[in-house]
């Protein structure tokens, strides 16, 4: 009896052991709220490659498990908010900063001006924006002092995150320019990518022209993080920022958003 009940405490041992690995190997569920983009016919484009592989990089350093959910970005905003889950892409503001926490930052994003070629006007500071409207996504938060200055020395154009739609508004003068968040290094061929992907869209089939041209300057550089409500979980922004730091520390982030 005495053997026995040694045998039996070893296997139970042994099984809480193996309990205690699964449980340590296993991958938490996260919600991550993101913004989505549409094509000409309403279908959500894809996440970019750079996208896929950073959130492939933190679920391997964080043993999360993100179910990603897109939203238009107001929506995603609101809806982080409101603690649905964590949201990714996002900016700080001073209003932004009493409703969340945020994460290390990530990468940064620069908002770009697209103008058509043929109507491009120079654009140093935001001053060379007096009397022009431009187009922003809304919800989306441009730089602290676009932001302070909108509708007050330029007009905003409030658009969805169709693509197509933001270009045919531009097509059509109804702006003199849209902002469009790029971490690209490359602009020309960030340039040449939408001219291929919308210009015969509007009946322009000169193949040695541009019908679309980004303004070298960006209207701000902006700081990407993760972010949550205040009363979330603070260990999984522990572990997203120890990801994040690691990946700055040995070159992964650089690399993912290195120009291609």
């Amino acid at each position: 009896m005495l053997h026995y009940s040694r045998l039996l405490s070893c296997i139970l041992l042994v099984c809480a052991g193996w309990v205690n690995a699964a449980h340590a190997q296993a991958r938490l569920n996260v919600v991550l709220l993101m913004s989505e983009e549409l094509d000409g016919k309403g279908a959500v484009i894809p996440l970019s490659g750079e996208v896929v592989e950073l959130l492939r990089y933190l679920e391997q350093h964080t043993r999360l498990k993100f179910e990603v959910r897109r939203y238009p970005w107001k929506r995603a905003v609101e809806n982080a908010a409101l603690g649905e889950g964590l949201i990714f892409g996002i900016s700080k503001t001073r209003e932004r900063l009493r409703s969340f926490k945020f994460s290390m930052p990530i990468f940064t994003d620069q908002a770009l001006l697209v103008t058509l070629c043929r109507a491009k006007f120079n654009f140093n500071a935001i001053n060379d924006l007096k009397g022009k409207t431009i187009g922003i996504v809304r919800g989306t938060s441009y730089g602290e002092e676009f932001d302070r200055l909108s509708n007050v020395l330029f007009k905003v154009e409030d658009d969805t995150s169709n693509n197509l739609g933001r270009f045919k508004k531009l097509s059509m003068r109804r702006m003199d320019a849209f902002l469009l968040y790029s971490s690209s290094a490359n602009i020309g061929r960030l340039e040449t990518y939408f001219n291929q992907q919308y210009m015969a869209e509007f009946g322009d089939k000169q193949a040695d022209s541009k019908l679309f041209c980004i303004l070298p300057k960006p209207v701000s550089s902006i700081d990407i993080h993760i972010a949550m409500r205040p009363d979330g979980d603070a260990s999984l922004l522990q572990k997203i920022d120890k990801a994040i730091l690691q990946g700055h520390q040995d070159g992964k982030l650089a690399r993912i958003y290195s120009p291609r």
